[in-house]
């Protein structure tokens, strides 16, 4: 009964651990994010704006513009002039308040 007991203890102990760390994790991710939003010129292709976003290099393109199409209601990944959309964009560490960088 005291080694039931003690490996219970010992596996709940290392899933709470593993669920705090987590947790944690996932928050410090959330808080690296920060939002603009942007109005859609001629031209403008959600693919274009996940290359110019400050930030966004080496991410999953695909999975920005999903992202975008998700938080904006749009029906497919065609934006027009005029739309307004929600960007994610990566925190600058630095003391500029710059949020995007559109080249």
């Amino acid at each position: 009964m005291k080694n039931e007991s003690l490996i219970f203890v010992v596996l709940f102990t290392v899933v709470i651990s593993f669920s705090i760390l987590f947790l944690s994790f996932a928050t410090k991710i959330e808080e690296s994010k920060q939002y603009v939003k942007i109005e859609v010129q001629e031209g403008d292709t959600l693919w274009e704006l996940a290359d110019c976003i400050e930030g966004l290099r080496g991410t999953d393109r695909e999975k920005f513009v999903e992202w975008v199409a998700d938080h904006n209601n749009l029906s497919t990944s065609v934006i027009k002039p005029g739309d307004v959309l929600i960007l994610p964009v990566t925190k600058q560490q630095s003391d500029q308040d710059q949020l995007a960088v559109v080249e």
